[in-house]
């Protein structure tokens, strides 16, 4: 079967590589050469085939690809000669739209709870990082003080709701009522801590990991934590128009960066600025520059991140910026464009 395959490349295949066909457009099939970015679905809209076709014609059993594997594009669908690439690009119009905003929650979510579904709005870690409690499906956790004011919030208007997730436990409820009322942040991120499984800190034990998912996956709970997310959007945004991005994976690259590190310093924002001056765009689409500015973005923020933590920001941002890969400390392969995150315009 080998043998056949490499006998229909040679006789009938278009080499393409990073994007540019060599030999005639009315072949039967193509031989693409993958390249940094491409996923399946990426290469199937640019070749108007479908991702089943493509896993068919090459015997994939998964969506994985890597860079410089080979594959065979059946061209039953025409494949169009090249014309030269535009680079007009139309207005963005903010705020985005509640399907944009989800894309990015869903893929941010994966990212901090290993899961896009309702149950991740009750997912908890511990005191892994320093942060004491982390919590939701945005991990809004003490040390920041972006938990505080969800579970005050509840307290203060769905106490039964409170009350209900702790199953009866009215010593626990109490217990966690105090913290949240009553505590510094120093003290609640230690009370954190006392509640963080000692041989894996990134666990909550039980009782608690159960009362807080009962809880992070209650309506109100999970209202209060959208509600909350609004901070980060409106960074989002304003950043997004600062670095003039027009994409939805642009939109949620920024998105996932201020959920992770809140900010992007005058200083890096001055830096990235820059570095856009320096784009030679004379050969490269409005695609090929979006992903180069968001890169720029990505190696300029990486840089202000600690160094014990470094490695795994930059492959995370990395991944969304490019359209899949695997993330440093995660192992699994992600891949951004099945939610949504692909290079068209925001508004589209």
């Amino acid at each position: 079967m080998k043998k056949s395959i490499k006998n229909v490349i040679l006789s009938t295949a278009i080499v393409i590589s990073l994007g540019t066909v060599v030999g005639p457009a009315n072949a039967a099939s193509v031989v693409y050469k993958v390249k940094k970015g491409d996923t399946l679905y990426k290469i199937s809209k640019t070749y108007k085939t479908t991702v089943t076709e493509l896993k068919k014609q090459n015997k994939l059993k998964s969506n994985s690809i890597r860079i410089g594997q080979k594959l065979i594009i059946p061209t039953k669908y025409k494949v169009a000669t090249k014309k030269p690439a535009t680079k007009t690009i139309s207005p963005v119009k903010l705020p985005a739209s509640e399907s944009v905003k989800k894309m990015a929650l869903e893929i941010t979510s994966w990212y901090e709870t290993s899961s896009s579904e309702a149950d991740a709005f009750g997912a908890t870690s511990g005191n892994f990082d320093g942060a004491g409690l982390s919590f939701g499906a945005l991990q809004e956790n003490f040390g920041t003080e972006t938990l505080q004011p969800i579970m005050k919030n509840m307290f203060a208007n769905h106490n039964d709701v409170v009350l209900k997730a702790f199953n009866g436990d009215t010593d626990s409820y109490n217990t966690f009522k105090d913290v949240i009322m009553n505590k510094s942040t120093k003290e609640q991120v230690a009370w954190g801590d006392s509640i963080s499984d000692p041989n894996n800190k990134y666990q909550v034990v039980e009782p608690w990991k159960t009362y807080f998912k009962n809880l992070g996956t209650s309506k109100e709970c999970i209202d209060e934590q959208i509600n909350a997310s609004k901070w980060y959007f409106d960074q989002t945004e304003k950043y997004y128009k600062t670095f003039g991005l027009w994409t939805k994976r642009g939109y949620a690259l920024m998105f996932d960066i201020f959920v992770q590190s809140g900010a992007i310093s005058d200083k890096t924002t001055n830096l990235i600025l820059n570095d856009f001056k320096k784009i030679d765009t004379k050969n490269m689409t409005k695609e090929q520059i979006e992903t180069k500015k968001m890169n720029i973005i990505v190696n300029r923020r990486a840089a202000d991140v600690n160094k014990q933590w470094r490695e795994t920001w930059k492959s995370r941002k990395s991944v969304i910026a490019n359209g899949s890969g695997t993330v440093v400390g995660y192992g699994d392969f992600f891949d951004v464009t099945p939610y949504g995150a692909t290079l068209t315009h925001v508004n589209k």
